[in-house]
């Protein structure tokens, strides 16, 4: 019986040895499988998000073409070449502006029927070697039909630029034929901004036209010459999908095989295309897989040697077998335990990462929205991601891990960042004082830990002052030395900072003041603590070298210092946000401000103050219209959607008595916005919401 029983532990053992190596393989495997579409669809969403931008880069400029093209045309409508020439002078000077105005062109041409310059904006008069015969390669490029086109991309042997142009068939009132206008457009307009969008990565980016003729590429330069023909990887799907799709191919430009997403541009026979190297994204997959087999590799040795000692130790002593199928079970239920502590560990830091993107977004728009109605919903925001910190918080209590991310920091530009915040956050009833030191050290230290200490510290502060008082953030300089230090385990004699949160609340019992630093003590009701605060803020200070302490006294209030070591790191200047008086300014200007919102009314009017103009407002296009016929104003700046009189018959209605009336309209609903078929509508000056106080500085003084 001992030995049917040794025989079948036995070949349980085997069967576990088996199941041990080709399970952990078969889950291998579908987890390589699964992360290497996950690798590639991680990808094409990059890639999607690149297009994205380029298209819209592309898109603008585009547009901004065909404006131009349509202004030319109005301007020569109706006028022979002779009639253009005798202008020449004038128009050049008109078409330069527009070169100015967008700076992504190089030049632009008015031409006659035979495709001979009459009017540029490079040069008047126009020497005759831009007319001479050898340029016919400039020629065949031109608009065959009333539909815009876009030519390849040559080189100008006068000059040596590199350009493509995009051209337009002009015609005379009767609708006939009577020349071309055509602009010189750079690649490198195109190239620049592909450039800051690749950055580091082995991205690619390009501009094709539907033959397959290459405009503009990143990071090797456009050139005369380069086509995608229909066999190319490029070709194909553009054969089988106009609209654009995705596709796999090695580069023809390069030699590069790269993973391809392509767009067509709406209303123009132009794509946009956006790359990477397969060889990042599978190198991206590999390195995850090594980091998986780095793990997994010792873990099943380990699980396949003590199955093979156990089964050498059955065949003798089966009665050890027992004892050691039993230490096993342990052993395999405290690596269960270890491994779901460094998930749970794994998971709470990239969600502690998120959430500090959030909260501090979050903060900075309440220190700066001063209506109340959405503070107060950015504040509950803030609140539920400040909540759910404390469950990330709890996480990587439960598994012992607190990942820090040390960097230099200015203490005392901090701190007074922390009390502008807490001066807006804890109410009225509480002031709010900072006193720093001169001279104060560097720290290195995770400041989002470090911040989110001082924040528990001064919640506390708040609680133990129902009433109101005072709460004092102080910072200075400070040595401790070996006296102090030694009774304090594992704190090291030497130069700390002091950062101290003090209040006038009621203050700690000794018993209370004794287990302070518990987990989960609180002394606060049901719900309104967790009694993490002091404790994360403890294993904080402590992970990060520095002290803690609390001095407290009943009905006098309480004093929480933290040390920390100082840094040897200067710190770096943070970037500023630009100061509104950097903003383009008016210089007295009159704008009537027609708005039916209050809130965004009065954040408009005051923009608009400080920077340096008169603002006239009304709450709706009758009161608007009412000004307007009664005093003169510079600009009518108003609302599209508003009840009763909307900004458009507001406008229309103000222009039959002042024909000359400047007009920004605003709308955040663009379908009423004057915008068809991808354009605004010629002539109409539009800021969309919502809008900074930069792009509204900049839409005002455009208008003038």
């Amino acid at each position: 019986k001992m030995q049917q029983r040794k025989n079948a532990a036995l070949r349980w053992l085997r069967s576990a040895l088996a199941a041990a190596l080709v399970i952990p393989s078969l889950l291998f495997c579908y987890a390589a499988y699964a992360a290497y579409l996950q690798a590639f669809s991680l990808a094409d969403e990059r890639i999607d998000h690149a297009l994205s931008v380029s298209a819209e880069q592309a898109l603008r400029i585009f547009r901004s073409i065909g404006v131009i093209l349509d202004s030319v045309d109005q301007i020569t409508l109706g006028k022979t070449d002779a009639a253009i020439s005798d202008t020449a002078g004038e128009l050049s000077g008109r078409l330069k502006q527009f070169t100015g105005a967008l700076p992504d062109i190089s030049s632009i041409w008015v031409l006659d029927r035979n495709g001979d310059a009459v009017v540029s904006s490079l040069f008047h008069p126009i020497p005759a070697s831009f007319n001479a015969p050898e340029r016919s390669y400039l020629k065949a490029e031109l608009a065959d039909s009333s539909e815009l086109k876009v030519g390849r991309v040559v080189e100008i042997a006068l000059t040596g630029s590199v350009l493509f142009p995009v051209s337009k068939q002009r015609q005379d009132e009767s609708g006939n034929f009577n020349g071309f206008t055509l602009i010189s457009v750079l690649p490198s307009a195109f190239e620049q901004a592909y450039a800051t969008m690749r950055g580091n990565s082995s991205a690619s980016f390009a501009l094709i036209r539907g033959d397959g003729v290459v405009l503009a590429r990143h990071p090797i330069a456009a050139r005369p010459g380069i086509v995608l023909d229909s066999l190319s990887g490029f070709g194909q799907l553009i054969g089988r999908s106009p609209e654009g799709g995705r596709y796999t191919t090695v580069s023809r430009v390069d030699g590069v095989e790269r993973r391809f997403a392509v767009r067509k541009l709406a209303g123009l026979p132009v794509y946009v295309s956006s790359s990477i190297e397969t060889k990042e994204i599978v190198q991206g997959w590999a390195w995850q897989m090594a980091g998986y087999l780095a793990i997994a590799i010792p873990a099943i040795s380990l699980v396949c040697l003590f199955i093979v000692l156990t089964a050498h130790r059955t065949a003798a002593f089966y009665a050890e077998v027992e004892r050691r199928e039993a230490l096993e079970q342990s052993l395999r239920q405290s690596q269960r335990i270890e491994a779901v502590g460094q998930l749970t560990g794994g998971i709470a830091h990239d969600f502690n990462n998120l959430l500090t993107v959030i909260i501090g977004n979050l903060q900075m728009a309440i220190r700066r929205l001063p209506d109340a109605k959405p503070r107060a919903m950015l504040e509950n925001a803030e609140r539920s991601a400040t909540r759910a910190a404390e469950l990330t918080k709890r996480l990587l209590a439960f598994s012992r891990n607190q990942a820090l991310n040390p960097k230099p920091v200015d203490v005392k530009r901090m701190i007074t960042t922390i009390a502008e915040m807490l001066g807006r956050t804890l109410g009225e009833t509480i002031a709010v004082e900072t006193v720093n030191a001169a001279g104060l050290w560097p720290i290195e230290v995770d400041i989002t830990e470090l911040e989110s200490a001082l924040l528990n510290l001064a919640v506390n502060a708040r609680d133990a002052m129902p009433n109101g008082g005072k709460l004092t953030l102080e910072t200075a300089n400070a040595y401790l030395d070996n006296d102090y230090a030694e009774p304090v385990r594992g704190l090291k004699a030497g130069e700390y900072v002091m950062i101290s949160v003090t209040d006038t609340g009621s203050g700690m019992s000794e018993e209370v003041l004794e287990k302070a630093f518990d987990p989960f003590f609180t002394t606060k009701a049901p719900g309104a603590g967790t009694g993490l605060g002091l404790s994360q803020a403890y294993g904080f200070v402590k992970q990060s070298g520095g002290h803690i302490e609390i001095q407290s006294e009943v009905g006098k209030g309480t004093a929480v210092k933290i040390y920390l070591p100082r840094g040897n790191s200067a710190v770096e200047p943070s970037a500023e946000e630009s100061p509104v008086d950097t903003l383009p300014r008016g210089t007295g200007q009159l704008i009537l401000v027609t708005e039916d919102h209050a809130d965004v009314r009065a954040y408009i009017v005051q923009t608009l103050v400080e920077l340096g103009y008169n603002v006239i407002q009304a709450a709706d296009g009758k009161t608007a219209l009412a000004i307007l016929l009664r005093q003169p104003v510079d600009l009518l700046l108003t609302d599209v959607v508003m009840p009763g009189i909307n900004g458009r018959m507001l406008a229309e209605e103000a222009r039959k008595h002042k024909p000359d009336l400047k007009v920004l309209y605003m709308t955040g609903y663009s379908r009423n916005a004057f915008v068809h078929h991808g354009r605004l509508d010629e002539g109409v000056s539009l800021i969309q919401k919502p809008f900074s106080q930069g792009a509204l500085a900049e839409e005002v003084q455009r208008q003038f």
